[in-house]
């Protein structure tokens, strides 16, 4: 997987998040969503600026990571919907 693949797979995870936030009816999960968007962002700007490919996707699939987007609540299907599209990017990692 290149460096700009990567970075393609995380803003689609990152245009589920925005969807997430734009439409929840959860006024308190949107300050989630936006954590989230910021943390998601920040592996773009580490793969822009120069980071190794290894280490952001070590931190994609970490277990801090999983819980972060995954084990605090965010109420409704939106909730859901954030979860999947982390496995679905953690999935589509190309770990060889």
């Amino acid at each position: 997987m290149t460096n700009d693949e990567l970075v393609q797979k995380i803003l689609d995870f990152m245009t589920v998040i925005q969807e997430c936030f734009s439409h929840t009816n959860f006024a308190d999960d949107r300050s989630v969503y936006a954590q989230d968007l910021v943390a998601a962002m920040s592996w773009v700007v580490e793969l822009r600026g120069g980071g190794d490919i290894g280490s952001v996707k070590a931190q994609i699939l970490s277990p801090e990571t999983g819980k972060r987007f995954g084990d605090y609540w965010r109420q409704g299907d939106w909730g859901n919907k954030e979860a999947h599209a982390l496995k679905k990017l953690r999935e589509s990692l190309d770990l060889r």
